[in-house]
């Protein structure tokens, strides 16, 4: 770990070009060291990563027949759009492009 924290202290930017699982963990190492990056997310992992939450819509009632597991408030990251919203959410600098 003392060197992988050494090497990513001391890049310039990280980048992630389909990263797979390690998506978030790119994203939160950049945000936490205030480094600038740059993510191309693949696959949206919902079933893996059941953790990832985005806000409900005001016209979403939860009545879409998939079960809100107590959540009220907040839907399952479940498609390509809302991965990158919750990439997005984040860090309030964390702009997209599209390429």
């Amino acid at each position: 770990v003392g060197k992988d924290d050494d090497l990513l202290k001391n890049c310039a930017a990280l980048v992630a070009l389909h990263p797979d699982e390690a998506t978030d963990a790119v994203v939160n190492a950049a945000v936490r060291l205030r480094k600038p990056f740059l993510v191309v997310p693949c696959c949206v992992f919902a079933r893996l990563f059941p953790e990832r939450r985005l806000p409900r819509e005001e016209n979403d009632d939860g009545l879409d027949g998939k079960a809100n597991n107590g959540k009220g408030k907040e839907r399952p990251v479940e498609t390509y759009a809302d991965l990158l919203a919750y990439l997005a959410r984040k860090h309030p600098s964390i702009r997209m492009e599209k390429l």
